[in-house]
């Protein structure tokens, strides 16, 4: 890959993220190697609370077993 082919992509993702909120939290994973950063956005509108959102995905994960 190019030089300027890196620099336009570095523009290109600095210029999608100025147009989104700002993230509630950031979470970081590394998983064989790889680095995983997830930004994590909350409806502020919402009635359902972190704790609720994480409780259905806790329920759901003990039926897929």
């Amino acid at each position: 890959m190019a030089e300027n082919e890196k620099t336009d992509i570095k523009e290109l993702k600095t210029e999608e993220q100025s147009s989104h909120q700002k993230t509630d939290g950031i979470l970081t994973k590394k998983i064989n190697g790889n680095t995983f950063v997830t930004e994590i956005y909350f409806d502020k509108k919402s009635k359902e609370t972190l704790k609720d959102k994480l409780f259905k995905v806790y329920i759901l994960s003990k039926k897929n077993k």
